[in-house]
């Protein structure tokens, strides 16, 4: 397989469809973070990699204090704070906190601990945002056709039936590891997971956010802790 970076994979894709979606999906993102900030407001952005989601956002509100959290990357922005680990972060600290495009990669386990420490140290009327791939639906035939080009393979990971069941909104099976895949990924399952600690509040699909899900390519989840 080919060794595509982020980037090209996502934002920077040659594919115009892929790169208008992906470059959308940030836009949102970006958008939904700032009406939730408060003034000097504490946001955590949990998978943030190199930081520049927080980066750019601490662009557009300069009040507001950037935590990313990343085990493995450190930040590439000096007014990034980076902490490796949720007990780093103080209880009821948080006023948004954010998950983009990572619960997808995690196992059962680590979305509940997920859950779990972002209860702890959001602050009572904070907001989590949440951005997964539709992995269902009319979205999922160009997704693994752009796949297939991308890494130059005449063979995905569905197979034929699959992906027929994916586009009517059928359940498929998921790989043993998530890790370096989106494929069975359901966000309706994410949605009930996270519903049963927090209040999914509104939700968004991108890059259209009339269109319905089934003709969408990402969700966001916009929540609030349960009372």
């Amino acid at each position: 397989m080919r060794d595509i970076s982020y980037e090209e994979q996502t934002v920077n894709a040659p594919n115009p469809l892929a790169r208008f979606a992906h470059r959308t999906r940030m836009v949102v993102a970006l958008d939904l973070a700032i009406q939730a900030c408060p003034e000097h407001a504490t946001v955590l952005d949990f998978g943030a990699g190199p930081g520049l989601f927080l980066h750019t956002l601490g662009q557009a509100r300069r009040d507001v204090h950037l935590i990313g959290h990343d085990p493995f990357v450190a930040s590439g922005f000096p007014e990034i704070k980076y902490a490796d680990s949720f007990n780093r972060i103080d209880d009821t600290s948080v006023d948004v906190l954010t998950a983009f495009e990572v619960c997808e990669h995690l196992y059962p386990q680590e979305i509940d601990q997920l859950l779990e420490d972002a209860s702890r140290v959001m602050k009572p009327n904070a907001t989590l945002i949440i951005s997964v791939p539709i992995m269902y639906g009319v979205a999922v035939i160009p997704k693994v056709l752009n796949w297939m080009v991308r890494h130059r393979k005449s063979k995905t990971e569905y197979s034929v039936p699959e992906i027929l069941q994916s586009a009517i909104g059928t359940r498929v099976s998921r790989p043993e590891n998530p890790r370096g895949t989106h494929k069975g990924f359901d966000f309706r399952e994410l949605r009930d997971t996270v519903e049963q600690r927090f209040t999914v509040s509104a939700v968004r699909h991108s890059p259209v956010k009339w269109l319905p899900w089934w003709l969408s390519s990402q969700y966001f989840m916009i929540c609030r802790k349960a009372a």
